[in-house]
């Protein structure tokens, strides 16, 4: 990459560091050499750690070096928040491993004992599951008449459209991944966790209040309960009737959400459509490995001749379940 030597300052810029501007350049060395990059594939992009650790320096906070909000715009939308982060999931951002073990705790018992007798023994298992680094691109095709535009009128779009393209591609495998093809293993697939089939590809308000049986019996807490649906199984639950001619749908409006039977509803068009979720997110830990990367393709596919371009965003992620069983799937047998 051919750097350009600009005047130093605190700003950050995704094109800029694309256009292999000095200043930015500096800090993905940085953000690569210190936080470690899982298969490099481009130039590393200030995750959270970084910004953490820039904030928290001397010369002024790190306001000497970047700017916090600047980072943090082009860091978010490189590696964007998730729904599953935002209804409460764990984000876990490790450096300089491709792999991490978590443990996984079953069973566990008590007992009620006379004076004198021995406490009963514990009869939990305690096994472990493994998050491992799986690559997901994203890509962003960028025209020579815009590339070529002044870099603030672009930068907000461009940052805008990439993290929808990025969570579009994570999200999508961390619901629905078969865990082959370099895909991990979303969670509609991971084994343990709970079923309810359904007679007919719209549910019943019966059949939904099953998943929740089913995610109570697994000492599930009713209170961090989330339902999560295909749009289209959310447009038709909101049509669904309790009853027949009884007026009351399935899905209510209350207290500034939909709710099923008081537990909230979402959507994600990244979940099969017929495939309905009823999770703790608590039980959910979604695993981001070193920083993400980004490169600038300008030559596959005629691009060198047409001057079209794409940027690629690489993360590199896995999805692992803590508690299956506070996960419960509901679908067409």
């Amino acid at each position: 990459m051919k750097i350009s030597h600009m005047q130093p300052n605190n700003k950050f810029s995704l094109l800029a560091l694309l256009a292999g501007n000095a200043h930015e350049v500096g800090l993905s060395r940085l953000a690569a050499d210190k936080y470690g990059s899982t298969h490099i594939r481009g130039l590393a992009i200030p995750h959270a750690p970084m910004l953490r650790d820039l904030n928290i320096s001397t010369s002024s906070a790190g306001g000497a070096i970047a700017s916090q909000q600047e980072l943090a715009a082009v860091s978010s939308a490189i590696r964007p928040q998730l729904l599953l982060e935002r209804l409460g999931a764990n984000r876990i951002e490790v450096n300089g491993v491709e792999s991490i073990t978590f443990p996984r705790f079953s069973g566990g018992a008590g007992g009620w004992l006379a004076e004198g007798q021995s406490a009963v023994s514990n009869s939990s298992t305690i096994n472990s599951v493994i998050a491992t680094a799986h690559g997901a691109a994203s890509r962003l095709g960028l025209s020579r008449a815009v590339r070529n535009q002044s870099q603030g009128d672009v930068e907000s779009a461009t940052l805008r459209e990439l993290s929808e393209a990025v969570a579009a591609t994570i999200e999508a495998g961390f619901f629905i991944g078969t865990g082959t093809n370099s895909q991990p293993l979303g969670l509609i697939n991971t084994a343990g966790i709970g079923a309810v089939t359904f007679a007919a590809a719209t549910p019943t308000f019966a059949e939904l209040t099953a998943m929740i049986e089913t995610y109570a019996d697994a000492d599930g807490d009713l209170a961090a309960a989330q339902f999560v649906f295909h749009p289209s199984d959310l447009a038709d639950l909101l049509k669904r009737q309790i009853s027949a001619d009884g007026g009351e749908t399935a899905i209510q409006y209350i207290d500034g959400a939909h709710r099923i039977a008081g537990i909230p509803c979402n959507a994600s068009r990244h979940l099969t459509e017929g495939k309905h979720l009823l999770i703790d997110p608590t039980a959910i830990n979604c695993v981001y490995f070193g920083p993400a990367q980004v490169e600038m393709d300008t030559f596959s596919n005629g691009k060198s001749m047409s001057g079209a371009a794409e940027i690629c965003v690489f993360n590199f992620v896995d999805v692992v379940l803590n508690r299956p069983a506070h996960v419960v799937a509901g679908y067409v047998a």
